[in-house]
């Protein structure tokens, strides 16, 4: 028999190594693949159309030029992200009880619904007699139920290992992330051209037949999963973090304009408020979601698998990559975009900003970052099949280094174009690898039961991180502001603006996050799967069975039998017994 045969056949032959037991069919397995890939696909167009129309955002709604509306406008992104937030746990439990494609169409139904809806919002906000500026939150209200959508992914995700073999799985979920590179770069540049040319709205309009498409494909032709459990939604859990969550982004939002410290900055009504107040409720939110998910029958996250070690450091670097993917995102966006000079003012022209940014046009600026999308869309299955040799702790070590050090060559760099076109692609497929990598430490480390909780569990970190990096862009830049000299026809006039210390503390919070990750990810025990589908321990040596070690949560059915009389098996023996 070749090689290639019986490649094959080891591949096709075992039975599932995820819950139920269902025997590995290439058809099915490949309409999974596509559709999530679809999925992907859509999802990181939709949310990358937005970062060029950024610009554009503040004049169709007719928002003043303050740093007060970069923080509402990054709300149309955040919101999004809270309530996906919220969202995932739910519905990755949701999936295990009613069933992983059932919720799945409820969640991308829902999806498609708010991405139709988006693109008439200002239609909707002029015919209820809204005004322009106000028009701006009724977009933030369509996009934060369209948040609700993204619970389609902890349980796209934890459908491949139904239906792939072990020793596929990183393949595939290499292939999920290269789709959401390719995502990225179709709305990066056909967003931005979407964009400049006929409106934003038209970028939303053009998804809307392919979310139908995909609602349909996969309500025809996915199978639903072979196992449920009868369990319950943690409701106050889910709702204490999503209160916790949304008073810290309102903190940090607020924060440069009403003053950090200051607890009068604002009012509610007669009631003085400021930002402290906003990080004290938040505290309060957190100090409760933790002490009664301790106490919770079917807790949304369970603290007691955080005593895993691999489990407890993914989590960690969830949040820590979601955090630094949307400052990138984000801060590459408005140093692109931005300028003090402008054709129209009310004094006329102006001209002889020399401050950071470089001015581009929304499709200037999507073309400008293809390179860093096409990289990710390059390596990402790349690094998926390398996490199936060497297992996912060096790629994930990989990922955080490229991180740090493409985040800090940019604080230094970020004047020179050519060096905010390539260092990115540094950082991004830094990004992409931490991903793939972090994915396959949740699959090699719970057991198939935990499936679902636990791919949840680590989308709400990385969903926590996701939604606090635009805001954190916005208050950095509001707070480091200065002041331009600029020319028009009958002189000079001072205007405020960004400062060059802003984009550089974003890229050194980049540059931050890259290296504490770095630093968790030396903590990882490092699994990969085995060519009969088993689990192995890469630091084992001479072949030796992996040993369960304390308090990590080990799943049985990957590891070999020890051999007879060995201290393995009198062990395992023992606690049988």
């Amino acid at each position: 028999m070749s090689p290639e045969s019986t490649s094959s056949a080891s591949a096709s032959a075992p039975v599932m190594t995820a819950a139920g037991g269902r025997v590995y069919d290439p058809r099915a397995a490949t309409i999974v693949l596509v559709i999530i890939a679809g999925m992907a696909l859509m999802v990181t167009y939709v949310e990358t159309m937005v970062l060029p129309a950024f610009s554009t955002f503040q004049t169709f709604f007719e928002l003043p030029a303050t740093s007060q509306s970069t923080a509402t406008i990054t709300w149309i992104i955040s919101a999004y992200l809270l309530v996906g937030t919220v969202a995932t746990p739910i519905f990755g439990r949701l999936g295990d009880i009613y069933g992983k494609k059932r919720m799945l169409l409820v969640a991308m139904s829902i999806y498609a619904a708010a991405v139709t809806v988006a693109g008439f919002t200002p239609n909707i906000g002029s015919a209820l007699g809204v005004s322009t500026p106000n028009q701006i939150y009724l977009l933030i209200g369509v996009r934060a139920i369209q948040g609700i959508g993204m619970g389609m992914f902890p349980l796209g995700f934890a459908m491949l290992p139904e239906v792939f073999p072990a020793s596929r799985v990183g393949e595939s979920q290499g292939i999920v992330s290269a789709m959401f590179a390719a995502g990225a770069a179709l709305g990066l540049v056909g967003g931005g051209w979407i964009s400049q040319s006929y409106g934003w709205q038209l970028t939303y309009h053009t998804v809307i037949p392919v979310a139908i498409i995909l609602v349909v494909a996969a309500a025809l032709l996915l199978r639903e999963s072979p196992t449920l459990v009868k369990e319950s939604v943690d409701i106050p859990g889910v709702s204490s973090l999503g209160f916790g969550l949304a008073m810290l982004l309102l903190g940090i939002t607020e924060g440069a304009d009403w003053g950090w410290t200051n607890f009068n900055g604002s009012s509610l009504g007669p009631l003085p408020w400021g930002v402290p107040e906003f990080f004290i409720l938040a505290a309060v939110g957190f100090a409760f979601f933790v002490w009664w998910e301790d106490r919770a029958k079917e807790p949304v996250v369970r603290l007691a698998s955080l005593k895993i070690r691999n489990i407890l450091v993914s989590n960690v670097n969830g949040l820590l990559v979601g955090v630094a993917m949307f400052l990138m995102f984000v801060t590459d966006t408005i140093l692109f975009e931005y300028t003090l000079n402008t054709g129209s003012s009310p004094l006329g022209p102006l001209s002889g900003y020399t401050g950071p940014g470089f001015g581009f046009t929304p499709l200037t600026m999507g073309l400008l970052t293809l390179p860093a999308a096409l990289g990710m869309l390059t390596f990402g299955p790349i690094l998926g099949r390398r996490v199936g040799r060497i297992g996912p702790k060096p790629i994930m070590m990989l990922g955080f280094a490229f991180i740090s050090i493409g985040g800090f060559a940019l604080i230094w760099l970020n004047h020179f174009l050519i060096a905010v076109v390539i260092l990115p692609i540094l950082v991004l497929v830094g990004i992409v690898g931490v991903l793939i990598a972090m994915s396959n430490v949740i699959v090699l480390s719970v057991s198939p039961k935990e499936l679902g909780i636990q791919t949840g569990m680590n989308q709400t970190f990385r969903n926590l991180g996701s939604a606090i990096g635009p805001v954190l862009v916005a208050s950095i830049l509001a707070s480091f502001t200065t002041t331009y000299l600029l020319s028009y026809s009958g002189g000079t006039i001072p205007v405020g603006g960004f400062a060059d210390a802003g984009f550089q503390t974003c890229f050194a919070a980049v540059t931050l996050l890259g290296a504490i990750g770095f630093g968790f990810s030396l903590a990882l025990r490092n699994y990969r799967f085995a060519a009969d589908g088993t689990r192995e321990d890469t630091g084992a040596r001479n072949g030796a069975p992996p040993m369960p070690r304390a308090g990590e949560g080990a799943r049985p059915e990957f590891a070999r039998p020890a051999p007879p009389g060995s201290a393995a098996a009198l062990a395992s023996d023992k606690r049988l017994s």
